[in-house]
């Protein structure tokens, strides 16, 4: 009896989207298929002796949230075995940046704007309890700023200016990738207005040179009409005579 070999089923849906604020709703579902990826990659490893895990696609276009809830994702996105392309469509603001960043391979539209600014917090608490929660925030913004150390190309020199001054720093997609933030910049180009005259300076060689007229031959007038003569009235032919 001829044995069959097993076909490598559908591998599951690999496209995941953070369209909204990073909190533990918008995350839940994406960590849990992270997990239920790998899971099903390592199963269909044993099986399979040539399966290769297909990437996991994170979509992203947030202004940020939450940062232990993004600390979360981040995590989910380390401890992936399969590899995880994240790709900024829109923005990665605040939070969002840290997550751009944690990606295995980091992608970004060239109309996308990523932005970093200083951690804020917000706390109605005795004089003690803000304490704690400032030493917290601290500790949160050190873990963060480690993140992007270790992933990218920024230095504290480059992060210090805009948290003296309370600023946001927004970079292009061209920015982010000098910095070492994103690994590629995705889609074409605008078209600048040099570009147009390129364009149509070419056009222009790709016309050709000569143009025949064809004339339509000459057409012979038409011979007047000519009219019978006016005929009197007979009030004029009275009014003719001697």
């Amino acid at each position: 009896m001829m044995s069959v070999k097993p076909q490598q089923p559908r591998p599951k849906e690999r496209i995941l989207i953070l369209g909204e604020d990073v909190d533990q709703a918008s995350v839940r579902d994406i960590i849990k298929s992270i997990y239920d990826i790998n899971l099903d990659d390592e199963e269909r490893e044993h099986v399979f002796v040539d399966y290769e895990r297909l990437p996991i696609h994170l979509i992203l276009n947030t202004y940020g949230g939450s940062v232990y809830d993004g600390l979360a994702l981040i995590g989910a996105i380390e401890l992936s075995e399969t590899p995880i392309i994240v790709t900024c469509l829109g923005s990665a603001m605040s939070m969002g940046l840290f997550i751009l960043s944690s990606g295995h391979y980091r992608r970004a539209h060239h109309l996308s704007t990523i932005m970093y600014h200083q951690l804020s917090m917000g706390s109605w608490d005795t004089l003690e309890g803000i304490a704690k929660d400032m030493q917290e925030g601290k500790r949160l913004e050190e873990v963060c700023d480690n993140l992007l150390f270790k992933r990218t190309k920024l230095k504290m020199k480059d992060l210090e200016n805009f948290k003296n001054r309370k600023a946001d720093w927004y970079m292009s997609a061209q920015e982010a990738l000098k910095y070492g933030i994103i690994d590629e910049i995705i889609g074409a180009p605008l078209i600048s207005k040099e570009n147009i005259k390129k364009i149509e300076a070419e056009l222009k060689k790709s016309e050709p040179k000569s143009v025949v007229n064809v004339k339509t031959p000459a057409t012979k007038p038409r011979p007047k009409r000519k009219l019978a003569p006016k005929k009197k009235s007979p009030k004029e032919n009275i009014e003719g005579k001697d």
